[in-house]
């Protein structure tokens, strides 16, 4: 033995002094390659030998699980988590994890379904599986590989699963050589192989490198000569799980890197586990760039918050004192004025309802972008959106000399089920901007049935203008927010191009679509369809009564109203006088809090923000003893706050309902006569009592009363003419209409008709009659009692010839 250790040893000067020798002579480069190459060959051989004669591999029907191309860890969705191979095995020259990428992408079509048979049989048997499959290489070819799915050292219940393949044509030296030059190169990560004692038998990487350490420090040694012991505390858990047949994950702080660390068993044939596989890779960078990301997030969740309270408090401090503005405008529209004042008071509501929509519509714009829009999902009649929709829109069309028409399929649903608000939203946006850019000529709604089934519809609808169109450059950018048809309306209109956004927004939240047909100076059609559900007519809700301001309903009702803002104190003592109410008005919450203490009231109207106690304490106080004088007494939120949000807010801390300022008078005067429950028939009580007879009649016949318009009109008559002229042509529209209606019973546009006609008969004074287009209204539209209505429209037929007459002999010369 020792005669052969002096061989040895001299065989080995030989090589030394033959490579000292090259080195010291110039030139010989290529001879320097050779022998770094023969002796990188020999290291292999001497590597495997060791590896071979080593206790764990005596096992040689384990053998073949060691001496691997490639091992991959999946998931049940083939998905690749984890890979130790050359990357440049695959066809797709962009291997990495900037995706998910599926193994199956990699195995050649003809054997996919064989592997993923195995597969299933592994997992459903627990057993491993062996397979021979033609994998894609990277230049194109396929190569014939062995593929075993070892389910026995997967980890199931993490949904882990580990396969080792292995190509037919590669020998163990060239195996071995394809894990070196893995193992010895892999960036910013350390594999390791250890047994049961903790000593490493493998090792690669050159993450380790950073702390002047290399892959020969660590073969031979334990885990516990290489690492200090805070270190060893950190990582000894994942050793010690895998050698106890646990995989395992987690990030470990080494220094200043962190370390994402992935251990799992190596089990025999028998499943006894016999060595242990680390990989542990430097996510630095990875939780830096996370740790930006949470910051990034956190700071972007402020400055949405800081956003959204910017939003509410400019929302709140515009509507406050333009509730002042608007409701000052309306009472000094009640007094006498001449013509010049007439028409300085249009200017100024105009202004004012302009701004209003704005603020509005940015704020709407606002909780679109923040996803904060509540959808209702309620029944609602589409006819009553067309019935509120055209009473609008024809004064408007009126006052451009444009013709107005809305046109329903006859097989649209009595009743849908959506959000009508939103709806109607989209709508009017659209035919305000149709009346917006047309100048002569139609504007047209028309309302389609598409598709129908048994529960549900979708509808289309349209609407079209004769106006001056949009260019085929302009088309793309229609429906972009503050976009207007670029130079389309630059010198032409106004405008801050809000509506076609939201409507496009709005139409994608309730799940719809919205395009746009139009040619320069023909006009435009602009088309939504949506999906509703169907509801059927008795779920509709009833709507909240109207009331008549000169009714004066409200008349001795004890009414507190609490404030702080003078000008609208100014204005609800105006109002509460008007409407003849016992009202008290305080300045702030802790007043309100005292007279509730001491004094009972019919009604509670509360600003939201006050000094000293808002309203929302001021209402959880009223409904803290139930003992209290006004613990059961309505309260109303008198809010600038239009949010969903806070609106929910003030009625879960126990309002009944709330106003929004800026408000109206009569919409104020509605809301509040409908929470007190008070029913417009009540005035009629006082009155004598009728005999039997007289209690048939239809109503007791109603003066013409021009002295409203004679206000608005103030000494120019041809106005006054031309209002009485309208409303003539109007009502004999409506004459018409109704006696061509009776005849077919065309009930739903009688009840239309009645609807439309309300306010102006209103304006001239005819309660009597108008209660009467109210009461059709009803039974045709709501109650559907059809039987009562042709006696009923019989009747107000002959009495609107009569009124017709009246508004003739009205006319001055």
């Amino acid at each position: 033995m020792p005669t052969e250790y002096r061989k040895f040893d001299k065989r080995l000067l030989n090589v030394s002094e033959a490579i000292e020798k090259l080195l010291s002579e110039e030139e010989n480069t290529s001879e320097l390659e050779q022998i770094e190459s023969w002796l990188n060959t020999q290291l292999g051989k001497i590597k495997l030998q060791r590896i071979k004669e080593s206790n764990i591999l005596k096992d040689q029907s384990y053998d073949r699980n060691l001496w691997q191309d490639g091992i991959m860890i999946l998931n049940s969705a083939m998905e690749i988590i984890h890979y130790s191979g050359f990357k440049n095995y695959f066809s797709s020259s962009t291997f990495n994890y900037s995706r998910k990428f599926k193994f199956t992408e990699f195995i050649h079509d003809t054997d996919r379904e064989s592997f993923e048979e195995a597969f299933s049989h592994a997992l459903s048997h627990l057993k491993n599986e062996t397979i021979e499959i033609d994998l894609k290489t990277g230049v194109g070819n396929l190569n014939r590989c062995e593929l075993e799915i070892d389910i026995e050292s997967s980890n199931i219940n993490s949904d882990r699963y580990i396969l080792y393949f292995r190509f037919m044509e590669s020998n163990d030296i060239q195996a071995f050589d394809y894990q070196s030059i893995v193992f010895e190169n892999l960036p910013d990560m350390d594999v390791y192989l250890y047994d049961k004692d903790y000593r490493y038998i493998l090792c690669g990487g050159r993450e380790k490198e950073k702390f002047n350490l290399n892959n020969s420090d660590f073969i031979g040694k334990k885990m516990f000569d290489v690492f200090d012991k805070q270190t060893q505390r950190r990582v000894f858990p994942f050793y010690n799980k895998a050698l106890n047949g646990e995989y395992t994950e987690g990030e470990v702080r080494y220094r200043e890197n962190v370390y994402y660390i992935v251990a799992a068993p190596v089990k025999n044939h028998q499943s006894k586990t016999i060595a242990g596989i680390l990989i542990s890779q430097n996510v630095t960078n990875d939780k830096l760039l996370e740790e930006n990301l949470i910051k990034s997030k956190e700071q972007a969740q402020k400055a949405d918050k800081a956003k959204s309270i910017f939003i509410a408090n400019m929302s709140h401090e515009i509507r406050t004192p333009l509730n002042s503005i608007l409701g000052f405008t309306e009472q000094l529209e009640k007094t006498e004025l001449n013509q010049k004042q007439e028409k300085l008071i249009n200017l100024i509501k105009n202004a004012s309802d302009h701004l209003l929509y704005l603020v509005t519509e940015i704020v709407f714009l606002f909780k679109l972008g923040m996803d904060k829009v509540y959808l209702e999902n309620i029944p609602f009649s589409v006819n009553d959106i067309f019935v509120e929709l055209e009473e609008v829109f024809s004064q408007q069309t009126e006052k451009k000399s444009l013709d107005f028409e809305i046109i329903k399929d006859k097989k649209l649903p009595q009743v849908l089920r959506g959000d009508p608000f939103r709806l109607k939203q989209i709508l009017m946006n659209l035919l305000v901007n149709a009346i917006k850019y047309t100048d002569k000529g139609k504007i047209t709604l028309i309302c389609e049935v598409q598709k129908e089934t048994k529960g549900r519809a979708e509808v289309l609808f349209k609407v079209s203008d004769t106006g001056i169109g949009i260019s085929d450059k302009d088309l793309p950018y229609i429906f972009d927010v503050f976009e207007q048809g670029n130079k389309r309306t630059e010198k032409i209109r106004g405008g801050a191009g809000l509506g076609l956004g939201i409507c496009n927004r709005l139409v994608n939240l309730l799940k719809g679509d919205i395009w746009v047909e139009s040619k320069l100076n023909l006009g435009s059609t602009f088309f939504v369809s949506l999906p509703f559900k169907k509801a059927s007519v008795d779920q509709l809700k009833e709507r909240e009564q109207q009331f008549d301001l000169a009714e004066k309903l409200l008349k001795g009702k004890k009414i507190l109203l609490a404030d702080d803002d003078d000008h609208n104190l100014i204005l609800a003592e105006m109002l509460l006088k008007n409407w003849r109410t016992d009202y008290t008005l305080v300045k702030n919450g802790m007043e309100a809090i005292t007279k509730l203490s001491s004094e009972k009231f019919d009604l509670v109207l509360l600003d939201i923000h006050m000094p000293e106690k808002d309203g929302v304490q001021v209402v959880k106080n009223m409904h803290s003893d139930n003992t209290a004088i006004n613990y059961k007494t309505p309260a109303v939120a008198l809010t600038a706050n239009a949010l969903k949000s806070d609106i929910h807010k003030y009625l879960k801390a126990g309002f009944d309902d709330y106003v929004i300022k800026p408000f109206k008078e009569n919409e104020l005067y509605n809301k509040l006569c409908n929470i007190l429950g008070i029913k417009s028939e009540e005035i009629k009580k006082t009155n004598q009592e009728k005999p039997p007879m007289e209690e048939k009649s239809i109503y007791t016949e109603d003066k013409f009363n021009v002295q409203e318009l004679k206000k608005a009109a103030g000494n120019d008559n041809s106005f006054y003419n031309m209002m009485l002229d309208n409303f003539i042509k109007n009502a004999g529209t409506m004459l018409k209409a109704f006696n061509s209606s009776l005849k077919i019973k065309n009930w739903q546009e009688i009840g239309e008709k009645a609807h439309k006609a309300i306010p102006s008969f209103k304006f001239f004074g005819l309660t009597n009659l108008a209660s009467n287009f109210e009461k059709i209204e009803d039974l045709a539209l709501r109650k559907k009692h059809f039987e009562e209505l042709p006696e009923l429209t019989n009747q107000t037929i002959l009495e609107i010839e009569k009124v017709i007459k009246k508004a003739e002999t009205a006319k001055t010369e």
